[in-house]
């Protein structure tokens, strides 16, 4: 699922990104609207496998509680926020070098201190900050869910600390949700 996912994902950028979509548009139209109304939703292969993956790893017996819970998502954001900055300022060099050579929408404006903060923080969509670069919201949304299951096992861990009450995290989930 995830092999073709991702190419899905991948032919989705190439279509709705950047001036060739717009030459491809004109030979293979339904192709491309196909591409850019459907393809995307292959991102949800990515969150429900991920949710998948996070709950394995941060509640192996499926018991409600974990310990060290700011440790845990310190682990998380040190393991995704270098890469991303290193990725995002490579988008930001990238579309600052295109803008010279052409003007297509599709070109972000240069980033102010507090939009590169906000990214830095994986909040740029929380806090109002058009994205710099088109995967930089499922980073950020990646993060985000992680740190609110590890959240959330350990209020219900809090709530039953013997484990007693295994309905409580589905409960609190539910509730979040």
């Amino acid at each position: 699922f995830k092999i073709v996912a991702v190419q899905l994902i991948v032919l989705h950028h190439l279509a709705f990104y950047g001036p060739m979509s717009d030459q491809v548009e004109l030979v293979a139209p339904t192709l491309i609207a196909w591409l850019d109304d459907y393809a995307r939703i292959a991102v949800q292969v990515f969150l429900v496998t991920g949710g998948f993956l996070a709950a394995r790893s941060l509640s192996p017996l499926g018991t409600p509680g974990i310990t060290h819970q700011w440790r845990t998502i310190g682990r998380r954001y040190l393991k995704l926020v270098p890469p991303f900055l290193v990725a995002t300022l490579l988008a930001v060099a990238a579309s600052a070098l295109a803008s010279l050579w052409m003007t297509h929408a599709s070109i972000s404006a240069p980033p102010t201190i507090s939009q590169l903060a906000a990214h830095a923080l994986l909040l740029h969509g929380v806090l109002g900050y058009a994205s710099l670069s088109a995967g930089a919201w499922y980073v950020a949304i990646d993060f985000q869910l992680y740190a609110l299951m590890t959240l959330l096992l350990w209020v219900s861990g809090t709530l039953a600390p013997r484990r007693a009450a295994p309905w409580i995290l589905p409960g609190l989930v539910v509730l979040v949700s």
